[in-house]
C-alpha cells in the first residue's frame, strides 16, 4: 500500500471529495471516482488529469522535496522507467551510486571502459611510469614488438641519453667491444641495426631500461598507450581505497556512469534516483507518468 509523507488527504484537499465519499469510493478506480464527481458538478474532478499534468501542482501535492515521497513514486515505476530517469541525474549524484558496488566491481567496470576514457581517469592520479612499474615484462616486450610502436620513438629516446648511459646499455647488450666509444658512434650503431636485430636489442634490455624507454616513447606520442590492454592501464587503481577510486570515476561523463548504475538492483537504483531535482522530477512525472500519479493519488488516501 502506498503511503506518502503528506499531511492531508489528497482526494479531499485537491479534488474536493469529502472523507465520507472517499470511503464510498473504496472499490473504484481513479477514473470512475472522477467521472462520478464530475457528474455531480465537481469541476476539479472534471479537470483532474489537467491537474496531474501540471508540474507545479505535482510539486505541491506530492511534496517532492521529500526524499521518502520521491522513493515511493519511484517504487511504482518499471525497471525501464528507472533506467530512462538516470540521465537526468548530475554526475556527482550518479557517482554516489558507485558506493553500492564492491571495490572489485568498481575496478572491473573501469577496465570495461573505452580505453580513452580509462586513460583519462587513471591519469588524474597516476602517470605512465606508475603504470609501467606494475606491468609484466612480457607485456612491455609485446609493446616493443608492435609495429605501431614505431622505431623512430625508440631511436628518439636513445638520442636523449648521454654517452655514459648509452655505453651502459650497449655494453650490457652487445659486449665489451662497445666500451669507450663516443656517443655518436653508439647512436650510429643503433640507427644502422637491421629491424629484427633492433627489436631483439630492445626486448633484451633490462626492466628498468625498458620502463624508461617506453615512458619516453609515450611522452612523444600519448596514443601509444592505446596499445596496452585496459587491465594493464587500470592496474594502479587496484591500490586505491574505495573513496579514491570513486573520486576518479565521478569525472566520467554521464554516458559512462549511467550504464554502471544500471547494473545495480532495482531497489538500489531507486535510492540513487531520489537525488533527482524535485522540480525536474515533477516535470517528468507530469509529462510521462500520469498513470502512476493517478494510482498514487488514489491509494495514498488509505494511509492518511
Amino acid at each position: 500500500m502506498i503511503q506518502l509523507n503528506v499531511d492531508f488527504n489528497l482526494l479531499t484537499k485537491f479534488f474536493g471529495i469529502t472523507p465520507a465519499k472517499v470511503h464510498q469510493y473504496a472499490n473504484k478506480d481513479i477514473d470512475e471516482i472522477m467521472k462520478l464527481e464530475a457528474a455531480q458538478g465537481n469541476t476539479k474532478a472534471r479537470d483532474y488529469k489537467k491537474i496531474l499534468s501540471d508540474p507545479d501542482k505535482l510539486l505541491e501535492i506530492f511534496k517532492l522535496t521529500n526524499v521518502d515521497n520521491k522513493l515511493i513514486i519511484l517504487q511504482n515505476m518499471s525497471e525501464g522507467d528507472l533506467d530512462d530517469l538516470l540521465p537526468f541525474l548530475e554526475q556527482d549524484d550518479l557517482a554516489k551510486g558507485l558506493y553500492f558496488f564492491s571495490e572489485e566491481k568498481l575496478l572491473a567496470m573501469c577496465e570495461d571502459l573505452p580505453k580513452e576514457e580509462l586513460i583519462g581517469i587513471v591519469f588524474e592520479k597516476f602517470d605512465t611510469f606508475d603504470i609501467l612499474t606494475l606491468m609484466q615484462e612480457d607485456t612491455m616486450d609485446k609493446f616493443l614488438m608492435e609495429p605501431k610502436a614505431e622505431r623512430k620513438y625508440a631511436q628518439n629516446y636513445f638520442e636523449t641519453l648521454n654517452q655514459k648511459a648509452l655505453e651502459q646499455i650497449m655494453v650490457s647488450q652487445l659486449g665489451e667491444d662497445y666500451r669507450d666509444k663516443s656517443r655518436d658512434e653508439y647512436l650510429e650503431s643503433l640507427e644502422n641495426m637491421e629491424e629484427n636485430t633492433f627489436n631483439r636489442f630492445l626486448v633484451s634490455m633490462d626492466r628498468h631500461a625498458k620502463i624508461n624507454m617506453i615512458g619516453n616513447m609515450v611522452s612523444q606520442e600519448q596514443d601509444l598507450l592505446l596499445l596496452f590492454k585496459n587491465e594493464d592501464i587500470a592496474k594502479p587503481m587496484e591500490f586505491l581505497m574505495k573513496d579514491d577510486k570513486i573520486k576518479l570515476m565521478k569525472n566520467l561523463d554521464t554516458e559512462f556512469l549511467v550504464p554502471m548504475i544500471q547494473e545495480l538492483p532495482v531497489d538500489l537504483t531507486q535510492i540513487v534516483l531520489t537525488q533527482i531535482d524535485p522540480r525536474q522530477f515533477s516535470e517528468i512525472l507530469a509529462r510521462d507518468f500520469q498513470d502512476i500519479m493517478q494510482s498514487v493519488v488514489l491509494f495514498s488516501n488509505s494511509g492518511l
